[in-house]
């Protein structure tokens, strides 16, 4: 579970407690891992911290056996006028002691990937988790950890052969960074056996431009094996951002990125963001010529995002701290909805978010037809289906165009009303920082410097 909807944290407990009222009601991801109490207060009985696998066995286990929760690390739970917080988990440092998910519960005709066929399945499998690098918009470091833990090759390949044979011909790697360094040679090696065992399909990944630009090599045997689809968060043109973004890649990194991904068949996915409390117009400016340039370097699709203050990034404690949130309503924690005060302005950054997506696909078109160049037979084929997809959502994209000043008035309105988070209480703000000093910074904070923050007074 990740972001809760307001209405439906509020909604959904309520409604099972009514149907079944011994029903023990369980939440896990970034959002019960920084915002426990709150998740308790909604009407769950437990809210897991960070990893999960091992957690839910136990609390299973004590359900089953008649015993209390006060022994399971990694939790924050209900006694009953209580919310009490246990210890920390530490995190599994051997990923191949997990069980193989049960694939063989799940019905792939409910799992298509339509968008490139009609007929396509896809089946998700982790091969890592964590991150070294510190990204301030990301919760991603915070929830699994400073250091990137991978799962053997052997293990790799036995659950995308337990996929291929329950019918599934699409893998979704949904590891948040799939290369890093120093693991360039486990993936190469995993590269190699999917050929040379000619464990055969279709991939998609999500990486970093930098270590794709330097490892040209790497892209090739990926591209033999089976790489068809690569997501690549390059979330700024303005190196200036990159660096407060604490990114750490250079956008001339990007633009080679995008190139060696396109002139090996592999469709180049992008996402950018707007909206930094730190950028400035000139900076949207130049990200909106950016994607242009990714474009013509080979870039295929691209998602304009509005940098939000997730719960555990360290923007989000520095946005509580500074009172610039002005909404803690979660349904607008979509990432493409401000909820936060900017240089720009939140009203600003939504018109230049809607344009900037729409201004990348229509100067892609329009260059696409003074400068044709046929892609390879395989790319060519996903492309001309993505495009007869979105033919398809034409409807849907017209109802957004015609809705949208009503999305921004609706903006502009909660701007109005949470001028100075005039709609939070205190003692909430105090609850907020709490828990990340609490979660992040008090475990992560001396194994990645940046992640350090003042004590909240």
């Amino acid at each position: 579970m990740q972001l809760l909807r307001t209405t439906t944290q509020a909604t959904l407990p309520r409604r099972i407690k009514e149907e079944k009222s011994d029903t023990i009601l369980v939440a896990g991801g970034h959002h019960a891992t920084f915002l426990p109490k709150e998740i308790i207060r909604a009407g769950f009985d437990i809210s897991v911290l960070g990893e999960g696998d091992e957690t839910m066995y136990e609390i299973a286990s004590a359900v089953a056996e008649g015993r209390g929760f006060e022994n399971i690390s990694g939790i924050v739970y209900r006694d009953r006028d209580k919310i009490i917080r246990n210890p920390p988990r530490s995190l599994i440092s051997d990923l191949d002691t997990l069980p193989i998910p049960p694939m063989w519960l799940l019905d792939p005709s409910r799992y298509t990937f339509k968008v490139f066929g009609e007929n396509d399945k896809v089946m998700c499998i982790e091969t890592s988790r964590g991150c070294p690098y510190a990204c301030d918009f990301c919760s991603v470091t915070p929830t699994w950890g400073n250091k990137w833990r991978n799962k053997s090759n052997a293990r790799i390949l036995e659950e995308v052969r337990l996929a291929l044979s329950y019918g599934y011909n699409w893998i979704f790697f949904t590891d948040d960074i799939f290369v890093v360094y120093p693991n360039v040679n486990h993936r190469r090696n995993l590269f190699k056996s999917i050929i040379e065992e000619d464990v055969r399909t279709k991939w998609i990944v999500q990486m970093r431009a930098d270590v794709t630009s330097k490892n040209p090599d790497l892209i090739e045997l990926g591209a033999k094996a089976g790489m068809k689809i690569s997501f690549l968060g390059v979330e700024s043109g303005s190196q200036e951002i990159l660096k407060k973004m604490h990114k750490g890649e250079f956008t001339s990194q990007s633009e080679e990125a995008v190139n060696l991904l396109s002139r090996n068949g592999i469709i180049v996915l992008i996402g950018m963001m707007i909206g930094a409390p730190y950028e400035r117009m000139r900076d949207i400016f130049t990200s909106i010529k950016f994607s242009r340039r990714l474009a013509r370097s080979g870039a295929d699709a691209i998602q304009f995002s509005i940098y939000t203050p997730l719960p555990g990034t360290r923007v989000f404690d520095d946005a509580i701290r500074n009172k610039s949130i002005f909404t803690l309503d979660w349904d607008r924690y979509d990432v493409i909805t401000p909820v936060m005060k900017t240089r720009v302005g939140p009203v600003i950054d939504q018109i230049a978010q809607f344009y900037s997506t729409y201004s990348f696909y229509l100067y892609k078109y329009l260059r696409g037809k003074l400068h044709r160049v046929e892609p390879e037979e395989d790319k060519k084929k996903l492309l001309d289906n993505a495009m007869n997809f979105m033919m398809k959502m034409i409807p849907s994209y017209l109802s957004d165009i015609y809705h949208f000043p009503k999305f921004l008035l609706e903006t502009q309105r909660k701007y109005r009303e949470g001028s100075r988070m005039a709609g939070i209480k205190d003692e909430q703000v105090m609850e907020l920082m709490e828990t990340s000093n609490k979660v992040v910074y008090n475990q992560i904070g001396g194994k990645n410097p940046y992640f350090m923050i003042k004590e909240a007074k």
